[in-house]
């Protein structure tokens, strides 16, 4: 049931609004900013639900082409959300400096999560509902879990969940480093080698995402298509605010709490969040599986179609288990 997505050079990516069975929107948010959403149904009435996070610096239509058609013919029905920040929710700043991912406290995600989890997800669900989320994401959906516990979430599936961004000294320097620069008042500056998207994002060559070069092609199409899309590097704030949360998630709030299933797909050549840091945290978890993916890097749903079809063999399985 896999597909490829190849679109041609003169083809103009179309935006969620033209998808078949697409209900898009925006979600007003308490602050004044909103949310960007769609909804997507199978062609026969669904048997469950799927909310399904974005990794940073994603936005729907390409979690759409990675999963969208897949999980359709499987009968479920899909809520897509983008986080503040990237996509077409509101960004954190307006003008020259709109493409820069920043944030002071990732616990303004897990607010925005909450309510929308109350305001759209509760009232569109049908069936059991399972949580899907790719790096930033799956860190985000597992803080939420560990926090709010009275969710109706009957599982999780996650690739290469941001739990570590390195080894622990690399990573205790990331949290010293950012720490003392946005107390110094550089917050709102880019992290070193962190700048807007640009020539050096869209080579191919080198890249730590995925070895296959038309997936990998598919946000430049959209970017350049659609320039309000574009997300570049991270602040000094937002990298306070990551190893912040990654410390909070796994200490305070604590993992164990999490009682639900949990599956944990990575690749095993994932340089964004490695493989033996972020297992040793998975390990936490009472009810999770970890699988690694041969020959995959960090995104494994947008990679070449041996790793893809080997996830989606795992995905099969676990869905199996959690709507039998």
């Amino acid at each position: 049931m896999t597909s490829r997505v190849v679109m041609p050079p003169q083809t103009l990516p179309p935006l969620i609004d033209s998808f078949e069975n697409a209900r898009a929107g925006f979600l007003p948010l308490h602050d004044g900013k909103r949310l960007r959403y769609a909804i997507f149904d199978p062609a026969v009435p669904a048997h469950d639900t799927i909310l399904i996070t974005p990794g940073r610096r994603e936005f729907i239509e390409k979690k759409y082409l990675e999963l969208g058609p897949e999980f359709l013919q499987r009968g479920f029905r899909l809520i897509f959300v983008e986080w503040r920040g990237q996509g077409l929710s509101s960004r954190s700043f307006n003008g020259a400096r709109s493409q820069r991912d920043h944030a002071t406290d990732f616990t303004q995600h897990i607010d925005d999560l909450n309510y929308f989890y109350d305001t759209i997800v509760v009232p569109n669900c049908v069936g059991k509902l399972i949580v899907h989320g790719h790096s930033m994401g799956s860190h985000f959906i597992l803080r939420w879990l560990t926090e709010r516990q009275n969710t109706v979430v009957a599982g999780v599936f996650m690739t290469a969940p941001m739990l570590a961004l390195a080894g622990p000294l690399a990573h205790a320097s990331a949290n010293f480093l950012s720490w003392t620069s946005s107390k110094l008042g550089y917050g709102e500056d880019y992290a070193p080698m962190q700048h807007d998207y640009s020539d050096e994002d869209r080579a191919f060559a080198g890249n730590p995402l995925t070895h296959d070069p038309d997936r990998f092609a598919i946000i430049e199409k959209y970017f350049s298509a659609y320039p309000d899309l574009a997300v570049g590097g991270v602040t000094w704030d937002w990298m306070q605010a990551a190893t912040r949360s990654m410390y909070l998630a796994e200490r305070r709030f604590k993992l164990e709490r999490i009682a639900i299933p949990v599956l944990a797909i990575i690749g095993n050549e994932d340089r964004v969040t490695p493989p033996d840091e972020v297992i040793r945290y998975l390990k936490m978890i009472p009810k999770a599986e970890t699988i690694l993916i041969p020959g995959s890097r960090h995104d494994v749903m947008n990679e070449i179609s041996p790793c893809r079809d080997e996830a989606w063999r795992q995905i099969d399985g676990f869905l199996k288990k959690i709507i039998s």
